[in-house]
């Protein structure tokens, strides 16, 4: 489904966080990945006392997959940090915008986060059989790839050794069918970038490559979907129809309206309670 372009998403402006107050460590601008020779990095926090493998989350932020603005820092920060107090180890990532590398550099990218962290597990205290991955807009999109894909697929010379399954995916306001007709394609600048491809068919095959919703009749993880009802950028109908598929495949997908919210990071502390609730269901339950 094509993105409305217009109206433009609510952008907050991520409070900042005492991490040594909250008891918490930040090992911040982590290199993760290098590619034509400029670093992708990760910010990572997890509890002062640490003592064993903690659960994981990976943040991934949104923008349209091109907004440079939006980057790593671009997270729900207090709840992130909530989550860490819990006894979780958050992660926050950047990855290759749409205008230094088309699709699909992107989720190779965040896959490739994912790897890194397995091969540092000790060292960042992460449990590498309990990692779950969350993200927002095109990060939405880009965890549900994370989730649904093999290890096989998206892969690139990171860590490639270690596993890029996710065991849990909360996808925000995600964007599930890329699959755009050329007169879609010819009229949208964001995926003109995405999807550069001059051949029909080689960009045919790419955006059905980057279509979630292809992947769904998959044995998949929990998924958790989030989407304001009132959102004029992302119709409400993909994730509906992304939960719809995945139930179908006998997979286990809740989806969670949100009432007259649009596109951005959600207004109340209800809808972050229950992010929390399913985490710990899934990732220690």
């Amino acid at each position: 489904m094509r993105l409305q372009e217009e109206p433009l998403a609510k952008v907050i402006t991520p409070p900042e966080i005492d991490f040594a107050a909250e008891g918490l460590v930040q090992k911040e601008g982590v290199v993760y990945t290098t590619q034509n020779g400029k670093a992708y990095r990760m910010d990572i926090v997890y509890p002062a006392d640490a003592a064993e493998a903690l659960p994981a989350v990976v943040w991934v932020h949104g923008g349209g997959w091109s907004d440079e603005k939006l980057t790593r820092k671009y997270l729900p920060s207090t709840e992130l940090a909530q989550l860490a107090g819990r006894g979780f180890v958050t992660v926050s990532i950047d990855y290759r915008l749409s205008q230094e590398a088309p699709f699909p550099a992107q989720i190779e990218d965040c896959k490739a986060a994912v790897r890194f962290l397995r091969a540092h597990a000790e060292e960042f205290h992460v449990d590498p059989g309990r990692i779950a991955a969350w993200g927002e807009s095109a990060g939405g999109h880009l965890v549900e790839l994370m989730a649904y894909s093999t290890d096989g697929e998206f892969l690139n010379d990171c860590c490639p050794d270690y596993s890029s399954r996710i065991q849990a995916v909360i996808p925000w306001y995600a964007p599930a069918d890329m699959r755009l007709t050329p007169e879609e394609w010819e009229s949208s600048e964001v995926y003109g970038r995405l999807f550069p491809a001059a051949d029909p068919k080689e960009r045919e095959r790419l955006m059905e490559q980057a279509s979630p919703i292809c992947y769904a009749a998959r044995k998949n993880p929990p998924t958790l979907l989030m989407h304001g009802d009132a959102d004029r950028l992302v119709s409400p109908e993909n994730s509906r129809r992304m939960q719809k598929a995945l139930r179908d495949a006998g997979n286990d997908a809740r989806l969670i309206l949100v009432p007259g919210q649009g596109h951005g990071f959600f207004d109340g502390a209800e809808y972050y309670k229950q992010i929390f609730q399913f985490l710990e269901k899934i990732l220690r339950g």
